[in-house]
């Protein structure tokens, strides 16, 4: 048998002039790993659960004691709506499109109620009542319409309709995240709304900031409503449920 020296592995030159470097991987295999780090990382991230967003959104909405809006609406009915509430009877409430018993000479109309006294300004008329708010809001209305019962029936469109639409996790879709956003898609979600529908939910506060609605019917067009201000349970401005008229604005018993 020969001896260990004769069995010792003999090493070419240009093997031991590559040993005898420091190892360094150049700036391409650098970047590649690095990329390779990265997608592990966003893959391995969690994806927001759609349904426990839409819980939040819908318990934010049936919890509020007071809230404001500005929102501007196009499609189907365009209008520039305000709209502030503190529960029970304080409200404020703008807007240059369709009101309950108004028409095209009303212009843009203010009602505001600080629980007390109730002002209903309609500017193209230039004209404005002031009332009790045990009173109803404008005279062609029912008796009932009070300013109380204003806020209830706000409720029941600013509120209750995100809260309702809220429960139908089985219908909804994370689109995507875009900005502070989560854009989910709600699909002909409940009995009598059956249209599509899509939101743009603030991640931190879980409120909707836009809506659009894509019809079942071709007869409508499709709508969106974009919220410059949307709040829930969150400080509203100061006196925003007092109201000064324009100086110029004449007082009347009902509008002529």
């Amino acid at each position: 048998m020969g001896t260990a020296s004769q069995f010792r592995l003999r090493v070419s030159p240009g093997i031991k002039k590559i040993k005898s470097r420091n190892w360094r991987l150049s700036p391409f295999f650098r970047n590649l790993l690095g990329l390779t780090f990265l997608v592990a990382v966003v893959h391995g991230q969690t994806k927001p659960d759609v349904a426990e967003i839409l819980r939040k959104v819908g318990e934010n909405y049936s919890n509020a004691r007071q809230y404001r809006f500005v929102v501007k609406q196009t499609g189907e009915e365009p209008a520039s709506i305000e709209i502030a509430v503190e529960k029970p009877d304080k409200f404020r409430f703008v807007t240059d499109g369709e009101v309950p018993s108004g028409d095209a000479r009303y212009g843009t109309v203010t009602m505001v109620s600080n629980g007390s006294t109730a002002w209903n300004y309609a500017a193209g008329l230039n004209q404005y009542t002031r009332k009790s708010t045990s009173l109803p809001l404008v005279d062609s209305e029912p008796p009932d319409v009070t300013s109380d019962v204003f806020v209830l029936q706000a409720e029941t469109r600013f509120l209750t309709r995100y809260a309702r639409l809220a429960t139908a996790a089985d219908h909804a879709t994370l689109l995507r995240q875009e900005a502070d956003c989560y854009v989910i898609q709600l699909k002909a979600p409940l009995p009598g709304f059956r249209d599509d529908y899509t939101w743009w939910v603030d991640q931190k506060r879980f409120v909707v900031v836009r809506e659009d609605t894509q019809p079942a019917s071709t007869r409508w067009r499709p709508s969106s409503a974009v919220f410059s201000v949307a709040s829930i349970n969150e400080p509203l401005p100061a006196g925003i449920f007092q109201y000064t008229p324009p100086a110029d604005a004449k007082l009347v018993e009902k509008f002529e």
